[in-house]
């Protein structure tokens, strides 16, 4: 027993060590935690429980070489956020580059269906070289046996990665897979087919800052958040964790607010403009109306025009989406379409109730938005948002036209359980500033005023309050009550039950 229990402790020893001092310090000095380290900073102290810390690797060489890989590579195990159980992975880079062999693809597989299994979200702190090329055992690094898990439990548990390193060819579709993708700005990169492999295949060169974490955050849309270095990145994925449930069969977590629920916000009067051209920036509004001023914005620098964002009312947390007047249109394009469709599947998927706060802008998106499928973007959240069984709860500021996006945030037609507006607020279905005599020939002037009157007519919100069947607003309300109605509606609501019609098949078919 002593000679086993002291070998035992000789491998725990050498797990410390991963790789060696020689790559720890590489590490380090590559601006990087160590996996352990990483992990020591996501977590509640003392929490880590490890598994499989027994592994290496299984394989050899091509060359029939043989190297040793404390934990195959992969530190896997539970732990505690916030005193809320989770399962953690982490990619050894100091182990041959993070790279993924056998038993190190296994040891994720089996975590994933593990933290289904016990309804624990699963955070992956990524960091990886990819597949272990060179390695009789791996052919195509298996990395499909978790794509199909991930896949699967989709919607089941909340599944975060945090990229701190490189994730290139087939591995790098694993973060999009996730719920959410943290990426630090210092060292992650996220490429399918990367600047080496891209320059021999095609000898093509491209920027470094293609594949970095503000590219994904600013152009593609990947990123979700953006730290700068390892430590403000992993303590994001902390804060985030605070406003998901462990599991779709759960609510999120509540936390006892300082904030009063009956607090009143005058200065919100000042500062949304009772002029219409004048514009102002949402996030203000927002930081006055949620708890304590806190809230955690997802896709930050990625479609302005819109904000996404957790908060909480009164305790509750909640998913928050409003049009941005600072921003050029407020509109719903192409990627505010997408920002909201991917933010509105997570909402429902675990529970949360959806706030939309509602000022779209007097045109229409033009021909080049028309040109790259709009129509096509816009129906997939007019999908996601009938079909979505959460509380749906709308507040108009000042402008709801249905074609800049009105129709999806501040009306009741599809579905929204409770819509409120300012005694500002103004409502049409069309609002463009388009000569329409350029598309309707032969049209004769008085008639084509008519027309244009017609579908340019906005009306306010008291001649839609007057008549219930609109079935626009159910109650215009002083802007200086907004936060107590929001939270009032969400009590309203809490037990709310919504069950789909009966369908004849599975699922529907969305436009993609």
């Amino acid at each position: 027993m002593t000679e086993a229990i002291e070998r035992l402790e000789g491998i725990r020893e050498q797990n410390l060590l991963g790789g060696g001092i020689q790559h720890i310090e590489r590490q380090h000095g590559r601006g990087k935690l160590t996996a352990r380290e990483r992990i020591d900073v996501l977590i509640d102290p003392g929490s880590f429980c490890e598994l499989g810390s027994c592994v290496n690797t299984t394989g050899q060489r091509m060359d029939g070489k043989k190297s040793e890989a404390p934990c195959d590579g992969a530190v896997i195990g539970t732990a505690e956020i916030h005193g809320r159980k989770v399962t953690v992975y982490a990619s050894d880079f100091t182990v041959l580059g993070g790279s993924i062999g056998a038993q190190h693809i296994q040891k994720t597989a089996e975590l994933i269906k593990m933290s289904a299994k016990w309804g624990y979200p699963m955070i992956w702190l990524l960091d990886s070289s990819g597949g272990r090329l060179g390695h009789q055992d791996v052919i195509i690094a298996g990395i499909d046996w978790y794509f199909l898990l991930q896949s699967q439990i989709s919607g089941v548990i909340p599944q975060i990665n945090v990229l701190m390193g490189p994730c290139i060819a087939g591995q790098a579709y694993a973060p999009t897979l996730c719920d959410f993708l943290l990426m630090c700005r210092e060292t992650g990169n996220l490429w399918l087919g990367g600047p080496r492999q891209t320059q021999a295949a095609t000898s093509e060169k491209f920027n470094k800052e293609v594949g970095s974490a503000d590219y994904h955050m600013a152009q593609s849309g990947t990123c979700d958040v953006v730290g700068d270095n390892d430590t403000e990145t992993i303590l994001a994925t902390r804060d985030l964790v605070a406003y998901l449930p462990s599991n779709f069969r759960e609510k999120p977590p509540y936390i006892k607010p300082k904030d009063d629920p009956l607090r009143e916000v005058p200065q919100l009067i000042e500062m949304v403009p009772g002029t219409y051209e004048e514009t102002y920036d949402m996030h203000d509004v927002i930081e006055a109306l949620v708890d304590d001023g806190e809230y955690f914005e997802i896709k930050k620098e990625y479609a302005k025009n819109l904000i996404t964002c957790f908060c909480r009312f009164n305790g509750e947390s909640v998913g928050l989406v409003a049009s941005n007047p600072a921003e050029p249109g407020s509109i719903l394009e192409i990627n505010s379409c997408d920002k909201y469709y991917r933010f509105l599947q997570v909402l429902d998927a675990y529970s949360i109730p959806l706030v939309n706060l509602v000022d779209t802008p007097p045109f229409v998106p033009g021909e080049d938005q028309e040109e790259l499928g709009l129509l096509r973007h816009f129906g997939k959240i007019l999908d996601v948002y009938a079909t979505a069984t959460i509380p749906k709860i709308s507040v108009v500021l000042r402008e709801c036209y249905s074609d800049a996006g009105g129709m999806i945030m501040g009306g009741k037609g599809l579905g929204a359980d409770l819509a409120y507006a300012w005694p500002i607020a103004l409502f049409a279905v069309e609002a463009s500033e388009v000569d329409y005599r350029k598309h309707v020939k032969g049209i004769e002037a008085d008639a084509y005023e008519g027309y244009l009157n017609r579908s340019r007519e906005k009306i306010n919100v008291f001649d839609v309050g007057r008549t219930f069947t609109a079935q626009m607003v159910d109650e215009i309300i002083d802007p200086k009550d907004t936060r107590k109605i929001i939270i009032e509606a969400l009590n309203i609501t809490r037990n709310k039950v919504e069950e789909l019609p009966e369908r004849a098949k599975i699922h529907g078919t969305p436009p993609t």
